[in-house]
């Protein structure tokens, strides 16, 4: 799973990624488009700490989720050229995370010349509906040429030239493609193109420490945009030791890191569930798409497990800690065989069975 982090110069997109992954990028500036910061973070999951207390595996492997900072998507705002490598850094991402200034400071220049989160917003908004129209114009040159001729292709592309004349139709009109009713195979035809506003976005409110506890909101806006201190919470993550950062938390009034907050964010914005294995003392956490059946989260442990499929032992989190442990939620019947027709649910305990 991979979260784009954008936003306007000054806003604190660095900071916040820091303050996600513990990482070190430099603060202070603006990357238009010359690199993107990668890290890779691990899913904080209660269940699966109290799976490891319960079942003493040799390896315990949560979910991971890779963030990635990602700057010169705004030419028009920043006065400089659209960074083709940005763009097509931020189009490869499953979800996109803008950051948006709540902050005042007299050192650091608000992009827009005032601090005025829905209008950053809304400027973000039009970049990436802009970056999409350029695509479905250039898309759509191409295939006014290839529909003069008579290819056995032909009834398939005209499908796709009135797909792409709809979304072109909504992004004249400055609506995001995601607000249009896609059926399943137009969103197949429109899958290889990436478009940015197809894709699921959160925002980040970017506050100054004065404003924790009385959180700015945007009305309006779904999901509810997170506040986060990104620069607290960038110090907290370069504490080293666990004490001094619980000590730090709670001397700044915060209950935990913000990171595990926007993790689950992201989690409900994809839509997406969270399985667990436990074989030869290997505990892992594994993620699924909702509606992921038995064959589909097997193929996620091993391609060979899809192929050779035959079923599942099944059991739920909670009712394996119940259950105290396998043996004995098997000897209550608690867990159960499942064939390639079930849907995977967030907690699953899950035994695959297949052939070799």
């Amino acid at each position: 799973m991979r979260i784009g982090i954008v936003g306007l110069p000054q806003a604190g997109v660095t900071t916040v990624f820091n303050a996600l992954t513990g990482a070190h990028g430099e603060v202070g500036g603006f990357h238009p488009g010359q690199h993107v910061s990668v890290s890779v973070v691990q899913v904080p999951d209660e269940r699966l700490e109290a799976l490891a207390a319960l079942l003493e595996p040799d390896q315990v492997t949560p979910a991971t989720i890779q963030f990635e900072d990602i700057g010169g998507v705004f030419r028009h705002l920043t006065g400089g050229d659209q960074s083709g490598q940005a763009v097509a850094a931020l189009r490869e991402t499953d979800a996109i995370l803008m950051v948006l200034r709540c902050f005042e400071s007299p050192f650091v220049p608000a992009p827009l010349g005032e601090v005025a989160p829905e209008r950053e917003r809304r400027a973000m908004v039009e970049e990436m509906l802009l970056a999409d129209l350029q695509v479905i114009e250039r898309r759509l040159e191409s295939l006014e040429v290839d529909l003069r001729k008579a290819t056995p292709e032909r009834e398939a592309l005209q499908k796709e030239k009135d797909v792409l004349e709809r979304c072109r139709a909504a992004v004249e009109q400055e609506r995001s493609l995601g607000e249009l009713a896609l059926n399943p195979a137009h969103r197949k035809t429109l899958r290889n193109y990436s478009f940015l506003t197809l894709k699921p976005r959160l925002c980040l409110l970017n506050i100054g420490e004065d404003r924790i506890g009385r959180e700015p909101r945007l009305e309006g806006v779904q999901p509810p945009p997170i506040p986060i201190c990104a620069e607290l919470e960038m110090e907290i993550m370069e504490l080293e030791d666990q004490e001094d950062r619980e000590l730090f938390l709670e001397e700044s009034g915060l209950e935990r890191p913000a990171a595990g907050r926007v993790i689950r964010a992201c989690y409900n914005l994809l839509d997406l569930r969270t399985f667990f294995t436990h074989v030869h003392g290997q505990l892992r956490a594994w993620t699924v798409e909702a509606g992921a059946v038995a064959p589909d989260a097997a193929g996620k442990v091993h391609s060979d497990m899809e192929v050779g499929f035959i079923r599942a032992e099944v059991i739920g989190c909670e009712d394996l800690l119940e259950c105290g442990s396998l043996k004995d939620a098997r000897s209550a019947g608690r867990l159960r065989m499942e064939g390639k027709d079930y849907e995977v649910q967030d907690g699953d305990v899950i035994t695959f069975h297949f052939s070799r």
